[in-house]
């Protein structure tokens, strides 16, 4: 649907999906969205409240429009970035005297979801990565429900706009304050004269993952969204129904500091051990050599 070129959306939608806007939106295009879920319309929107920009490691806030929009059904997405000690990995180059290589590091702005409540929309669900997510929060009465859909690990915190990211920076828990940020959300109720459902995904980008590719969960969490606000919850039990992923087992800091060690050290080590014993050999054939000459 062209909002600017229409005046209402037609009665025959049921569902309607606006991904990752770039353009800000004018009033008038808005009050046709409002009129949709007035008589009961469904909403996916998935945009995004900040910019995070890795050339030049800044970070700031969008306004598109939609922000007053949403606070005037009671819906909040903060001006600030999630942070997750669950999270992707970005890849800096590194110099190492005259050797330039590529290092993953890992980078809290790119929080790694892997755990979903029981909602159809996100049953079978593995792992799902943001990029440049900001908080959901409700202020709204009780005549609409907000439920949660996918929120932060044990440990996260945000950082407000606008931000400079150190990408060298060494992270501790004292850094992730936070628990169960919500980064999707649900909200159902009156929204006008019928009961209607908006879902709200605080990063327009997510279903491709943004400049690190395309995850399947992604994907599968905006389509299973669209299906069940359409009632097509039967397909969204077909679409999860294989395992996507196996993700690897987190591990404590010390742990995996020292794995990380043992794989940078032990080759060396091995080559050293194998060079001294080469050596040692060579240096007894040697011997052998001369005494047999003396002999």
């Amino acid at each position: 649907i062209d909002l600017p070129s229409v005046d209402q959306i037609d009665a025959r939608f049921n569902t309607v999906a606006m991904v990752g806007p770039s353009d800000t939106i004018r009033s008038a295009d808005l009050a046709k969205l409002d009129a949709f879920l007035d008589r009961g319309g469904h909403f996916f929107l998935a945009f995004d409240r900040v910019n995070g920009d890795l050339q030049t490691a800044a970070g700031s806030a969008i306004d598109l429009g939609l922000v007053t929009w949403l606070a005037n059904k009671g819906i909040v997405v903060d001006d600030s970035f999630i942070t997750d000690a669950s999270c992707g990995n970005v890849t800096v180059q590194q110099r190492n005297g005259f050797l330039t290589f590529n290092n993953q590091v890992s980078f809290p702005y790119l929080p790694l979801i892997k755990k979903f409540p029981d909602h159809p929309i996100t049953k079978g669900l593995e792992q799902v990565i943001f990029e440049f997510a900001s908080p959901v929060r409700f202020l709204g009465d009780s005549s609409l429900r907000f439920t949660p859909l996918v929120t932060s690990s044990e440990k996260s915190g945000s950082v407000k706009v606008p931000t400079y990211f150190d990408i060298q920076k060494q992270w501790t828990n004292a850094d992730f304050p936070q628990q169960n940020i919500p980064i999707a959300a649900l909200v159902e109720g009156n929204f006008g004269q019928a009961p209607g459902k908006l879902i709200v995904v605080s990063d327009g980008s997510f279903p491709v993952s943004g400049q690190r590719g395309q995850n399947p969960d992604n994907v599968s969490l905006m389509v299973n969204s669209i299906d069940w606000l359409s009632d097509d919850t039967g397909l969204i039990e077909l679409r999860t129904k294989g395992v996507s992923s196996r993700p690897i087992e987190d591990l404590e800091d010390g742990r995996r500091s020292f794995l990380k060690y043992l794989n940078f050290l032990l080759p060396i080590i091995l080559i050293l051990v194998y060079g001294f014993l080469r050596s040692q050999r060579s240096k007894n054939v040697r011997l052998r050599r001369m005494q047999e000459r003396w002999v």
